[in-house]
């Protein structure tokens, strides 16, 4: 627990861009909320380590959105639902599902599909949001919290040690 927290505040205060680091929270998101075994996280996992995103805030990060798109597998089951019994989306799921990748996809299944679009709505709209969170801690926070006597006493601890460390 205190190695996450040491590696969450060290992500914030690299010198990696917050555009990096949003796009890691964004990546982990799409992770997170869709059921790991599917074909598309292939893909997600190959553009984290393709890229140059925060390995160490993607994996922090997708506990937090398992847990949150295990809570919220009903949403996702009835917005999967909606979209493939969709009578003006039926030729689409035909074809789709008759190729190869349709069928390893495994979007034929309604909380795979409706876990999907939820979790890409969901990062398109986290990405700028911790974009901006980051640059405004990097700004303003940062600097309020360094002149605390509190941090000054927390930076002589054992707990800024292994932050160092880490």
């Amino acid at each position: 627990m205190i190695t996450s927290l040491i590696k969450l505040l060290k992500a914030l205060n690299s010198e990696q861009s917050p555009r990096q680091l949003a796009i890691a929270i964004s990546l982990s998101t799409i992770l997170g909320l869709t059921p790991l075994y599917s074909l598309h996280n292939l893909l997600i996992l190959f553009i984290a380590f393709s890229f140059r995103v925060n390995l160490s805030l993607f994996f922090l990060s997708y506990p937090l959105f398992a847990l949150l798109g295990y809570l919220s597998s009903s949403i996702f089951e009835s917005v999967g639902s909606f979209i493939l019994l969709n009578p003006n989306l039926v030729d689409l799921w035909q074809w789709f599902f008759n190729t190869v990748v349709g069928r390893w996809s495994n979007f034929y299944y309604s909380g795979v599909m409706g876990s999907l679009i939820v979790s890409v709505l969901f990062a398109l709209i986290l990405y700028p949001t911790s974009k901006s969170f980051i640059k405004l801690y990097r700004s303003q926070f940062l600097e309020t919290i360094e002149k605390y006597q509190f941090i000054r006493l927390l930076k002589t601890s054992t707990f800024w040690k292994l932050y160092e460390k880490y």
